[in-house]
């Protein structure tokens, strides 16, 4: 192997970034993702403040020469729309014996003493297979000191992809959170408290591309809506890449004063979530947003029973996405922790401010009642907050929370 060769085998001179489900779709549709995605990737990045060349070619993302791989990796592996991704070392080929030349340098120190196996990827016309590829390097390592080859537990995986006449090597995979890019899908309102369930489903919803916006109520509480605010300034940082993010703070301590007074106790939580949900609609109409979402899971909390969420969804003109519906609170804080949040989400205390608990099958006719009680009630204009452009002192002193 020649001297250049040997000088930069130390280091991977590109990343090789993967997607899913954009490569099904058709060619106009993965066209636009791809250019959602790649506008992720560079806000991200810059983010990281890693400087890097980024190309699309035929199913992959390439992110040639950056300054700082562990960070890039990082970084990118905070983009939805990210299957996975791997540093590699990328350079030219002749033809079979030269490619297991160069990638038999490459993994030589790497395999010595080592069960293995060597798994390639080809895309182009070749003289030569896939399984030519892993059979001629495979013996070629085992010439140069590794132990044996076990195709199904191996200590040591050396990966192969070929593109044309480039020659890609490497021997990790960092996964990344898959899903869509944001901006595949339209704009989503979530009803934000800052706890678990909040903040998992907005993450989840921007999994599969929709640029999410928070409304939070103030009921009274100070430290919740301090919390509320450092969760949504930890999703706006860390995952809305591609995606600026805002959020509305409303005071709903009037309404909560008025419900405590006038509602009978079994309806006081489903009158006030109904309430919330009515103005979220009325603000998600006002920004152009065509649906909600809230964080709720069947029969969580008894507000969120079957019977209780047709309650409060009733007469809405905008769907309501629940995208826990199905998901225990071990599964809800499993994510918590997977994406960063446990610690901020841990400190919020659930409040809705009333004195009462809610019964879990509520009658219509009485709910429509009781919700009639608090017809008349007037909410000052939310308070918004862009998320990206405000540190998280200067949302909170906006808010005079300091």
């Amino acid at each position: 192997m020649n001297r250049v060769m040997e000088a930069v085998l130390e280091y991977f001179n590109v990343i090789l970034v993967r997607y899913g489900e954009i490569g099904v779709k058709g060619v106009g549709t993965r066209r636009r993702m791809e250019g959602l995605l790649v506008k992720a990737l560079k806000e991200a990045l810059e983010s990281f403040k890693v400087k890097g060349k980024i190309e699309v070619s035929e199913g992959r993302i390439f992110i040639w020469e950056p300054e700082d791989v562990e960070a890039a990796v990082k970084a990118a592996a905070r983009v939805f729309g990210v299957k996975s991704l791997s540093p590699a070392y990328a350079t030219e080929f002749a033809g079979l014996e030269d490619l297991v030349a160069r990638a038999s340098e490459f993994f030589s120190e790497k395999v010595k003493g080592k069960v293995f196996r060597v798994r390639a990827r080809r895309v182009g016309l070749h003289s030569f297979t896939s399984k030519d590829v892993e059979r001629a390097l495979g013996a070629k390592l085992l010439e140069l000191g590794a132990s044996k080859v076990n195709l199904e537990n191996p200590e040591y995986t050396a990966y192969v992809e070929i593109r044309g006449r480039r020659l890609f090597l490497y021997d990790k995979i960092h996964e990344g959170p898959r899903g869509l890019p944001l901006g595949s899908e339209e704009p989503v309102l979530v009803l934000f408290s800052g706890g678990f369930d909040s903040t998992v489903a907005s993450w989840t919803l921007m999994k599969r591309g929709c640029p999410v916006h928070l409304v939070h109520y103030d009921l009274g509480f100070p430290e919740t809506v301090k919390v509320a605010l450092e969760a949504a300034k930890f999703l706006s940082d860390n995952w809305s890449y591609g995606h600026r993010m805002k959020m509305y703070i409303v005071n709903f301590k009037g309404a909560a004063l008025i419900v405590n007074g006038l509602v009978s106790p079994p309806y006081r939580t489903l009158v006030m979530r109904k309430l919330m949900v009515k103005h979220a609609e009325s603000l998600a109409e006002k920004l152009g947003i065509e649906a909600l979402a809230t964080g709720e899971s069947i029969s969580q909390v008894a507000s969120q029973t079957i019977r209780n969420i047709h309650l409060i969804e009733r007469n809405t003109k905008l769907p309501i996405l629940r995208p826990l519906a199905g998901m225990d609170k071990d599964e809800i804080i499993k994510i918590s922790m997977k994406i960063g949040a446990y610690e901020i989400n841990k400190k919020q205390i659930e409040v809705c401010g009333l004195a009462a608990t809610p019964t879990p099958k509520g009658r219509l006719g009485r709910f429509e009642k009781e919700l009639d009680k608090a017809s008349d009630i007037i909410v000052p204009d939310p308070i918004e907050v862009d998320l990206k452009n405000s540190s998280l002192k200067e949302a909170l002193e906006k808010l005079g929370l300091l």
